[in-house]
């Protein structure tokens, strides 16, 4: 695989990711907002961003299966891939997990708040990944390191932090009136 195709295919990863957590946030809400329906529409809509994201996650695996063996690495140098990898796994996790429904008395502030700190512990897990990755780096030879410029950044998941939950029919309403 090459450096451009794996860029390519985490970049694919991460779209995917932001749509099932889209889809996650949707909660099993009928398609008009309204509780789920009796059709089982949504509970297969639901089914299928299960597999989505079962599927992004294998994709995500092998990919760091893919970098481990092209870089090649010595005994001594498995223990801090194994760190790297097993940091960006678990964010790539969190962030397929979306975000848990907020209880229905919440104001606005504490639900902004509560997405703040999503974020602020996406941010950190990001930066104890740049401390594995940086910690493996150090180990690399001169010829390996060649080969980490190219494909150690494809190993991070990009950083979403979800999409906004709007009303359904919100948006709908504004195109209309916009139209008018």
């Amino acid at each position: 695989m090459t450096p451009r195709a794996a860029c390519c295919a985490v970049l694919a990863i991460a779209l995917l990711a932001a749509v099932t957590a889209a889809q996650a946030q949707q909660g099993g809400r009928g398609r008009s907002g309204g509780p789920p329906g009796p059709d089982g529409a949504d509970r297969a809509a639901l089914d299928r961003g299960a597999i989505g994201r079962g599927a992004l996650a294998g994709e995500f695996i092998a990919h760091l299966q893919d970098v481990k063996q092209r870089l090649k690495l010595e005994t001594a140098q498995q223990a801090a891939w194994d760190d790297l990898a097993r940091r960006a796994q678990a964010l790539m996790e969190d962030q397929m997990r979306g975000f848990a429904r907020p209880p229905d008395q919440e104001d606005a502030v504490h639900q902004i708040n509560r997405r703040v700190d999503v974020v602020r512990n996406r941010l950190a897990a990001m930066e104890d990944i740049a401390d594995a990755a940086r910690q493996l780096y150090s180990l690399l030879s001169a010829e390996q390191r060649k080969l980490a410029d190219e494909l150690l950044p494809t190993t991070v998941p990009t950083l979403y932090s979800g999409l906004p939950d709007f009303p359904r029919g919100a948006v709908d309403q504004k195109m209309i009136r916009k139209k008018e």
